[in-house]
This record gives structure tokens, C-alpha cells and sequence, in this order.
């Protein structure tokens, strides 16, 4: 049993800009979504489990940051929508709202795929400990959040969350 994880937006660069360009219909397939007809297929030619990071998704009207689960039959098993969207402004440094052009997923998800329960969040989410804990309580082994962070916040982040980590830690792992 493996499993694949790729980062987020990978078949996009990460802009505002490029967003509504590199949307794909997932729900459509094929040739309106090529980067889901690519992972359907390896997965499926390497009898594999694939975390696809996540894309652009069109669906009518609206862009969403998404990330499809592929079993190792090359099926899509499941779909999650950002939940949390990353808006920051740090002056003179960064400034970027997602909430721009993307639109905030509604709900938690969690796949049972060949290698366990998988629990799915994006990037941002992973400041989010409640949605670790419903993944928690509903028997995820693995939880996944694909990401990627830019040198600006992402260097603040890590050392924040292992900062955290090490008071939740042995909290966390008393209750299993």
C-alpha cells in the first residue's frame, strides 16, 4: 500500500491572476480537468493512493482551492474544498487575500482509501485544531493538508506550530 501527496496548487502558479486561468471543471473530467485525468490515471496504472495536493476547480460561477482523492483503482473517492482561506497583510511584506477570487469550502472531509481513514484540510487549514479534532473523532488515521507557504509567513508559521505542538503534544497523545 502507498500513498502520493503533492502540494498545493501545483498545476497553477499561486495568484490571484492565475486562479480563474488553471480553474478546472473536476466534476466535468477529462479535457476540463486534465490535472485529475493525469492522477486518475497513475494511480490507477501504479495501484497507488494519491493525496492530489489540490487545484483551481471551477464549478458555474465560483473558484475553489480543491483537493481529489484517487484510490488505487484510479477512481476519484473523494473532493475537498478549502475550508479556510488564507487573507493576510503585513506591511511593507505581504499582502494576499485568497478570499479575492476563491471561495471557502463548507465541509470537513474524510476517505476511507487502502492505506487507512485519511482526514483532508488545505495548507491554512492546519491552524484550525478543531477540524483535526472532528477528523479525531471520526476515526481518521492520517490527516493531510497539502500546502504551500511562502518565505515571508511560512518561516512564522513552522516555528509558531512546533512552538504549539510542543504544548499540545502531550496533551494530544494522552487521549489515544
Amino acid at each position: 500500500m502507498s500513498v502520493i501527496l503533492c502540494q498545493e496548487i501545483w498545476n497553477s502558479p499561486y495568484s490571484n491572476d492565475s486562479f480563474p486561468v488553471y480553474a478546472e471543471d473536476i466534476d466535468a473530467g477529462g479535457d476540463a480537468s486534465p490535472s485529475t485525468a493525469m492522477l486518475s490515471e497513475v494511480a490507477s496504472r501504479l495501484k497507488i493512493t494519491i493525496v492530489g495536493g489540490s487545484i483551481p476547480e471551477r464549478c458555474g460561477d465560483k473558484l475553489y482551492n480543491t483537493c481529489c482523492v484517487f484510490g488505487t483503482d484510479g477512481k476519484l473517492k473523494a473532493k475537498h474544498r478549502k475550508i479556510h482561506l488564507f487573507d493576510i497583510d503585513i506591511p511593507g511584506k505581504i499582502t494576499f487575500m485568497e478570499s479575492k477570487t476563491l471561495t471557502a469550502g463548507e465541509t470537513p472531509t474524510v476517505v476511507d482509501t487502502d492505506v487507512g481513514r485519511i482526514g483532508i484540510g488545505i495548507c491554512y487549514d492546519i491552524r484550525f485544531t478543531e477540524l483535526a479534532m472532528i477528523y479525531a473523532a471520526r476515526g481518521a488515521h492520517l490527516i493531510c493538508y497539502p500546502g504551500a507557504f511562502n518565505m515571508t509567513t511560512g518561516p512564522l508559521h513552522w516555528e509558531l506550530s512546533q512552538r504549539a505542538r510542543c504544548l499540545f503534544f502531550p496533551f494530544f497523545h494522552a487521549l489515544y
